[in-house]
Parts: structure tokens; C-alpha cells; sequence
């Protein structure tokens, strides 16, 4: 016969507010994600259309490394400002017991 242990599990129950900026931050990451890839398939795209100019290739490739200094320098500044929001509205900690066999 299996013995029965009591353990206590704490989680934050997050509320309405709570929910939203955590939706609002997974959202914000997966659209920086989807961006950074989206710039480098751009990049390579009008690399490949300037075959034989160094000066083309050259300006294609400073201009993308820009752009992505740019969205990198956004992507931290909105994962730092939606972070503090999320964890600023995590809500109540809820304790539970749980029977475990």
C-alpha cells in the first residue's frame, strides 16, 4: 500500500492585468524574434541582388547590421519595460497541499 504525503505547492495566481502583460510580453518576444530573421533574410536577400559591387554589398550589409543595432537596442528596452510590468502584476501567492502517492 502506497503511503500518502502531504507537500505544499506555492504559485502566484496572477489576475486580469496579470495575464495581459504577460500575453504582452511573449507576444513582444516572439515578434523581435520573427524581425531579427525577417532583417537577416533581407539582408541576404539584397547581398545576393548586388552580385560583383563591392560598394553595394558593402552598403547592404553596414545597412542591416544597423537596423539590427537598432531592433536589438528596442528588443531590450521593451523586454526590461514589459519584464518589470509583468512581474509587477503577478499577483497573490496562493498555497495549495497536495496529497502525493
Amino acid at each position: 500500500m502506497a503511503k500518502l504525503t502531504k507537500t505544499t505547492v506555492t504559485r502566484h495566481r496572477r489576475g486580469f492585468f496579470g495575464r495581459i502583460w504577460q500575453i504582452a510580453f511573449w507576444l513582444f518576444q516572439a515578434a523581435m524574434v520573427l524581425l531579427v530573421v525577417a532583417n537577416f533574410k533581407a539582408v541576404g536577400q539584397v547581398t545576393a541582388d548586388c552580385a560583383g559591387q563591392a560598394a553595394c554589398e558593402t552598403g547592404a550589409v553596414l545597412g542591416g547590421g544597423m537596423i539590427a543595432v537598432g531592433g536589438w537596442f528596442i528588443w531590450f528596452l521593451g523586454t526590461v519595460i514589459l519584464g518589470l510590468l509583468m512581474f509587477a502584476t503577478r499577483g497573490t501567492l496562493v498555497t495549495y497541499e497536495v496529497n502525493k502517492t
